[in-house]
């Protein structure tokens, strides 16, 4: 049986990468091309100079994405390394504005999860007996 499946596979032409990426990509929703209400009030929140306008231009669609998922610091800081380094191969990439403000905004997420995750009372009294 595996046989076969090598054999169907092996016989199945191959697809270019952007044809592969469309028949795998969900399908175009209207709040790919705009700006969620989340995502206005993440950028409001934001300090001016951190506010990634660029891609919001250009890339709403990935603005939405940072926004919905920036309250977790972990999804946030891996769907920041994900846009930044091209793990799958063949992508286009950002332009070097885009890039640079996604790489200050990993800069801040960073920042601000270290400056909030201040140690509990436990935390402190065991360092200072020690």
């Amino acid at each position: 049986m595996f046989d076969l499946f090598k054999q169907f596979v092996s016989d199945a032409p191959a697809l270019p990468a952007d044809e592969h990426w469309r028949r795998v990509r969900r399908a175009p929703r209207g709040t790919d091309r705009a700006l969620t209400g989340t995502t206005r009030r993440w950028l409001r929140d934001l300090p001016a100079r951190r506010r990634p306008m660029r891609l919001c231009e250009l890339y709403p669609r990935v603005a939405n994405r940072i926004a919905w998922c920036w309250s977790d610091a972990g999804m946030s800081d891996s769907m920041l390394q994900d846009l930044l380094v091209d793990r799958r191969g063949g992508r286009l990439g950002f332009t070097p504005s885009v890039v640079r403000e996604l790489q200050r905004l990993r800069e801040f997420n960073a920042q601000q999860r270290a400056e909030t995750s201040a140690e509990s009372l436990v935390d402190i009294a065991a360092r200072i007996v020690r």
